[in-house]
Formats: structure tokens, sequence, C-alpha cells
């Protein structure tokens, strides 16, 4: 009795660009939260098949048990990255050169895949040192292998991950988007808007108590909880509460 476990990694596609409410919709799906949670500006979504059709079984009893027997599992790697409309050319491309890291991680550990499989002691009990079953059960089993690739792929990228979405690989990538991208702070600044001069609002409004609502974390990104400031310092200070930081705005915030 002998288990191949094929590994196929597909190319990844080009970006694919969604609105910082779709890209929020992904992160809360797939779990994808970032250090601080602020609001995410890119994603990589990493999804694996198993292709069970190479897998042989044999039987006994007059075909009322079943156990493998031999043959192959292929497992299919495929990953889309989505990034976020609200992000300048620049700041795109600094954040797609961090997604690319995740996009090497996933693929790298894919040669993880085998030998964590098949330590694990259920995925044993089927494929590696199988056990005589009856066949009435033969469709959840197939279901089983699945839901245990699925498992042990989803733990892999999730560490990974994890790992990957450091506070110190954050902090670099706000200091490349600083050092390559500039500062262009005259700009009309409003939800969805990243980098380009939003941290510099930020500690303003940071700089301007009393206020009913909670520090911003200064992490360049335009979210709901910096817009909510922006609207509660314009109407403390007698500006139209839209939420957008421009030339009125900027100057009572001292900018």
């Amino acid at each position: 009795m002998s288990l191949t476990i094929q590994i196929v990694i597909t190319p990844v596609g080009e970006p694919i660009a969604a609105t910082p409410a779709a890209l929020q919709a992904l992160a809360d799906e797939h779990g994808d939260v970032g250090p601080g949670g602020g609001v995410p500006v890119a994603i990589t979504i990493p999804k694996i098949t198993s292709d069970q059709t190479a897998l042989n079984y044999e039987t006994r009893n007059g075909k009322t048990e079943f156990r493998f027997k031999t043959g192959t599992l292929k497992l299919t790697l495929r990953q889309e990255v989505h990034v976020s409309t609200a992000l300048n050319p620049c700041a795109r491309t600094v954040w797609l050169q961090h997604e690319q890291k995740h996009v090497l991680d996933n693929e790298r550990l894919m040669s993880r895949m085998d030998p964590e499989l098949r330590a694990n002691m259920e995925f044993a009990r089927i494929l590696i040192r199988p056990t005589w079953e009856r066949v009435a059960i033969f469709n959840s089993t197939q279901l089983t292998i699945k839901e245990i690739v699925g498992e042990v792929f989803t733990k892999l990228t999730g560490d990974a991950a994890a790992h990957q979405d450091s506070n110190t690989e954050y902090k670099s990538v706000e200091r490349q988007i600083r050092l390559r991208c500039g500062s262009t702070v005259g700009k009309l600044l409003k939800r969805g808007s990243y980098g380009q001069g939003v941290d510099m609002v930020q500690v303003a409004l940071n700089a301007h108590p009393p206020t009913r609502l909670a520090p911003l974390k200064v992490d360049g990104v335009f979210g709901g909880q910096t817009d909510a400031r922006v609207r509660e310092f314009q109407k403390n200070n007698g500006l139209e509460p839209d939420g957008a930081v421009g030339n009125l705005t900027r100057a009572a915030l001292g900018l």
C-alpha cells in the first residue's frame, strides 16, 4: 500500500482591485487581521483543492468493506491577491511587494503538506496505514480526507501570514511608502485614503483634545475611526463635518 501526494502550484494572476468596503469584507471572511486591527489595504487569499480521483481502493466480504490500496492525492494551490482602489499607484506598488512575500510563503509551505498530512492520525488511518471500513461510509471518508487537507493547509497558511504580518513588517512598509512615495499633504484626504499625509493628520488630531473618542492609531490609514475623529474635530471648530480634510480643516489642524 503506497500513497503519493502530488503538489501543483498555479501561477498567481494579476492583482484584483477592490473597494475598501469589499476588501474589508474579504478580510473579515478569511479572518485576516493585521497588527492593531487596522483597515486592510491588500490581502492574499490562498486556496487549496484536493483531487482524490487517482486514489484506488480494494474491497472484501462481498464489497461490504473497503480500504485504500494505492494511488495519488493531488493538491493544487491557487492564490488571489486583492488590493485596495484607495491606494495611489506608488503605495500600491509597495503593498504588492509585501503581498508577494505571502505568495512565496504559501508556495514554500506546500512542501510541508506531505509530512504534516502523514503525521495526522485520522489521515494516516485512512491512507497511510489503512483499516477496513464499511462501504456505507465511503463518501463520508472522502469528505474527511478533504476536510483534513483543508485544516492542515489553513493552519500552515495562517501561521505563515501571522508571522509575516508583524508590527515590524508593517512599519517597514510604511517607511518605504514615505521614502518612495513622498508626502503630498496638500491633497484632499478622506475615508479610504492611505499614507500620503494621513499619518500627519492622525498625529494632528491626537494633539487636539479634548475628544469623546479614543486616540487614533497613527497607521496612515484613513478608516472609520479617523473619519469619526475628523468629523468631531470639524464640528468642534465650526467647520462642515463632511469627514474630508481639505484646506480649511488642514489649517484648523495646524497643517
